[in-house]
């Protein structure tokens, strides 16, 4: 057997070294020239969209109040801002690990708020089908569910909605409904 043993030279490691922190330092250049570029182009957005009186239009022909003018200029430079990154992570040739991170992260991220979002629907859609086939609960009946008292109104599936004697309208959710002690009256309080 013949093992050969390569010399590493100095000039090989120094050759290697300097490689690698011409690429870092475009890496930093390109991400301050980015970070640059996106603080211009935020405030010079920001500046038009503010002459054009983007927030009264939008108020005037859709009656909402909102502040387009900032979330469109932030939303721009942000974008230069992650452009920048990518293009600063490609020069050192680590784009593509942190792009799946960060991918991965999103959708981990969308997943939970998703199965946080419907952790209450399930529930209440599954005790709105068994007041459905309740023949007790009508609408138009006065109920006492719990503490509250008044006029059964509508049964969905998603909740219950009761009308005080106030004349306040109560949604409470079915799953709610379901757990909470329920009387029937005849007429009205």
């Amino acid at each position: 057997m013949n093992f050969q043993i390569s010399a590493i030279s100095p000039r090989t490691v120094l050759g290697e070294l300097n490689r690698t922190l011409v690429k870092l330092s475009f890496a930093i250049l390109t991400f301050l020239l980015g970070f640059i570029l996106g603080k211009i182009v935020e405030r010079v957005v920001y500046k038009v969209l503010k002459e054009i009186e983007l927030n009264n239009l939008i108020k005037n022909s859709t009656g909402l109040r909102l502040n387009a003018d900032h979330i469109i200029s932030h939303i721009l430079s942000y974008t230069i801002y992650f452009l920048s990154l990518v293009a600063a992570l490609e020069q050192i040739g680590l784009a593509n690990t942190i792009l799946y991170l960060l991918s991965a992260a999103a959708i981990a991220i969308i997943l939970i708020s998703f199965f946080l979002a419907i952790r209450d629907f399930i529930p209440n859609v599954m005790a709105g089908f068994y007041l459905y086939t309740k023949e007790n609960l009508k609408d138009g009946k006065f109920v006492e569910i719990d503490d509250i008292k008044g006029e059964l109104i509508k049964i969905d599936l998603l909740q219950v909605r009761i009308q005080t004697k106030n004349g306040d309208v109560l949604h409470i959710p079915n799953s709610a409904v379901i757990k909470s002690k329920i009387k029937i009256r005849k007429r009205k309080p």
